[in-house]
């Protein structure tokens, strides 16, 4: 498994968060032992985990960056690809802005559609200072 694919399993996770808060890390154990996600194991453990446990922080970087758009307004899809690449943005110096930017623009477009992608690429480019196209 890539890193791209990691990633979109991840936002996959993230997204579950949402909905069952208190159970993230029997889902994200129960993923690892259905998929096997191999040398990608580890990301995708510190990522999820790490942004439930930093999830008020993340919360509030989107919050300061969309102005007219909170949290709660935000679809459950966007809400979950701006946490994983603010994650990555803020807790992952070994990811480069412009990659999590970029990829979480890609997973934007393909669950939500083109119009998600100008405001995901809005948001992260506020908070990590990078735009991409």
């Amino acid at each position: 498994m890539n890193r791209t694919k990691a990633r979109e399993y991840a936002f996959v996770l993230i997204f579950e968060y949402k909905f069952q808060p208190d159970e993230i890390e029997r889902i994200v154990e129960d993923f690892v032992n259905e998929y096997n996600p191999g040398g990608q194991q580890d990301y995708i453990k510190n990522v999820v985990l790490g942004t439930a446990k930093n999830i008020a922080e993340i919360d509030q970087k989107i919050d300061e960056a969309s102005k007219d758009w909170k949290v709660e307004r935000l679809s459950c899809v966007s809400l979950a690809v701006l946490r994983l690449a603010v994650y990555e943005l803020l807790f992952c110096p070994d990811i480069p802005n412009a990659v999590s930017v970029n990829e979480a623009v890609g997973i934007a477009k393909k669950y939500e559609g083109e119009e998600a992608a100008p405001f995901v690429n809005g948001i992260l480019g506020k908070i990590g200072k990078v735009q991409v196209s």
